[in-house]
């Protein structure tokens, strides 16, 4: 993602205009996607969330330095886990499993959201090469950028994100949300051997990391990416494209 972006050959202004969009993008998807733990959390009965100030849409409260820079550099990604309580839940099973699905829930919902939209602006004002970035590379060499492009760009690439993050966060890995929703499914004894993998997972996470930047130097290295993320990337590229197809699916009737 931001690497992509560093290694174009892009005008200053327009370098500086798009990595600000793409900051927003992520700390509002991560804080959206925190923030709908607590709540949640809060609703079935464990108010620790709200009593240690996760229950709220400011970034700080819930940016994970290296989930973040994740997010920045390959479009997945995590944030500070919102701490829980399953004992405190009327229902800790079901609990654990609506607490865990909640921020993914979230970013779904909102990529739909941002996916009809941008599937408007496609049937107002087809951008150039059929996607909005062109379309304000275009105006930068041009007249000037305009405000819909501007909009329909961040609106673009909030849906991406959130798609991307919802995905990556169901896999049933510890510490993702995918592993408590698992979890709620398992026996005790079951679910403390799975969790013990949680100890070996930060560094796989940081492995891919490490590999993301080594990949723009390397063709072996750029290969094995891809092998490694192929899946989430074509789940997420066809999940993309059924929301701006419902977007513009919609606004062609209008």
């Amino acid at each position: 993602m931001i690497v992509s972006l560093l290694s174009m050959d892009l005008p200053m202004n327009l370098l500086v205009g798009l990595l600000v969009i793409h900051l927003f993008c992520v700390v509002m998807a991560l804080t959206v996607h925190e923030f709908a733990h607590g709540f949640i959390a809060g609703k079935m009965g464990d108010p620790t969330a709200g009593m240690q100030g996760r229950v709220t849409l400011n970034p700080v409260a819930h940016m994970d330095p290296v989930g973040f820079l994740m997010m920045l550099l390959v479009g997945y990604g995590w944030a500070k886990p919102v701490p829980i309580n399953i004992r405190l839940m009327r229902n800790p099973k079901k609990g654990l499993a609506l607490t865990a699905f909640a921020g993914p829930a979230i970013n779904l919902s909102l990529a739909l959201l941002c996916g009809i939209a941008v599937g408007a602006f496609n049937q107002i004002a087809p951008p150039i090469e059929g996607d909005w970035f062109h379309q304000l590379y275009f105006e930068m060499m041009g007249d000037g950028i305009t405000p819909l492009t501007v909009v329909a760009y961040a609106l673009e690439l909030f849906a991406y994100l959130n798609v991307g993050l919802a995905l990556f966060n169901l896999i049933p890995i510890p510490p993702l949300d995918g592993s408590n929703v698992l979890v709620a499914f398992l026996s005790n004894n079951a679910a403390a051997k799975y969790l013990q993998i949680r100890y070996y997972t930060r560094y796989i996470f940081l492995g891919l990391m490490l590999l993301s930047v080594v990949s723009r130097y390397s063709a072996l290295a750029s290969m094995l990416y891809s092998l490694i993320w192929l899946p989430f990337d074509l789940l997420r590229e066809g999940l993309f494209f059924l929301f701006t197809s419902l977007g513009e699916l919609i606004f062609s009737f209008v």
